[in-house]
């Protein structure tokens, strides 16, 4: 784990899969803003953290509920974790699913445990000048954590070089929030997966999000490594668009995870198949209205 001082208070801390966590040391508390793969890495990061004089308290925050920023959760004994109150529902409806899928990548024991210091809109610790706020786009229950003091917004997956997943179905509330963001007052912006960023990166964006919406013709090899980031994008779109149907037809009696079973890796899925399987998976499902017959 490479550990930079990027602020007076502030530690970015990236693991050797370049993915970053945040670590602000308050007065009273460490807050650590996400918490990676597993109890191997947050083992790292108390190892960090006992070295320090005055140890603290340490308090998680999880910028939203997708694996790869919450499987180090369980790696304490009655933590604090703070988290959007959809960030829990997330990760009680996915965190089994999203486990099994991605088992081979966990980094020690795994136990899954969503937050319980839970939010709507904004969440202050104003004694420790540090403000946490909804922020949703990447994700419904997508979050930043800001330090006032030393002016550092961590971003989680919100903004990512050179273009970022788009798994929440709003796009426009994507584009509200990133616009939000030019403004911000933040003279330090760190990503989860793309480390120190700028506010070009967030308007490159916004161009490919408001694209994906207008259906600009996009040249798949000039996202290099990231081709099947755009691949996973525009077939989440078609995942959305089903589930879209779905909900109307079926209810409660519909899961989000079921389909998202049947639309395997969206990484690799050619669209056109996509839409075959999960045409074909709608139509072996009960209409609400037929089921109670």
């Amino acid at each position: 784990m490479r550990v930079e001082q990027i602020a007076g208070r502030g530690r970015l801390l990236t693991f050797d899969d370049d993915i970053s966590l945040y670590l602000i040391s308050g007065s009273r508390f460490h807050l650590l803003c996400d918490t990676h793969l597993g109890s191997a890495s947050m083992d790292q990061v108390m190892q960090l953290l006992v070295a320090d004089p005055g140890f603290r308290q340490l308090v998680l925050f999880n910028s939203h509920a997708d694996w790869d920023h919450i499987w180090g959760n369980g790696a304490f004994d009655n933590p604090v974790i703070i988290g959007h109150e959809q960030c829990r529902v997330r990760m009680q409806e996915r965190g089994i699913f999203d486990l099994n899928l991605n088992a081979h990548l966990q980094r020690g024991k795994v136990v899954l445990t969503p937050p319980n210091l839970t939010f709507s809109e904004r969440l202050t610790f104003d004694d420790e000048a540090i403000a946490i706020r909804h922020a949703p786009g990447h994700t419904e229950d997508s979050s930043v954590c800001y330090d006032l003091q030393d002016q550092v917004l961590y971003l989680g997956d919100l903004v990512e070089d050179p273009i970022p997943y788009l798994d929440a179905a709003d796009l426009d509330q994507y584009i509200t929030t990133l616009t939000s963001l030019l403004d911000h007052p933040a003279r330090i912006l760190v990503s989860a997966h793309s480390g120190l960023v700028n506010r070009d990166l967030i308007r490159q964006n916004i161009t490919y999000i408001k694209g994906m919406m207008s259906g600009t013709p996009f040249i798949p090899a000039d996202f290099g490594s990231y081709e099947p980031v755009h691949r996973w994008n525009q077939n989440m779109q078609i995942v959305h668009q089903y589930s879209r149907i779905a909900r109307e037809r079926f209810g409660d009696m519909f899961s989000y995870v079921d389909l998202l079973m049947q639309a395997g890796d969206l990484h690799e899925q050619d669209p056109e198949h996509l839409i075959s399987v999960l045409t074909r998976y709608l139509s072996l499902l009960i209409p609400v209205n037929e089921g109670l017959q």
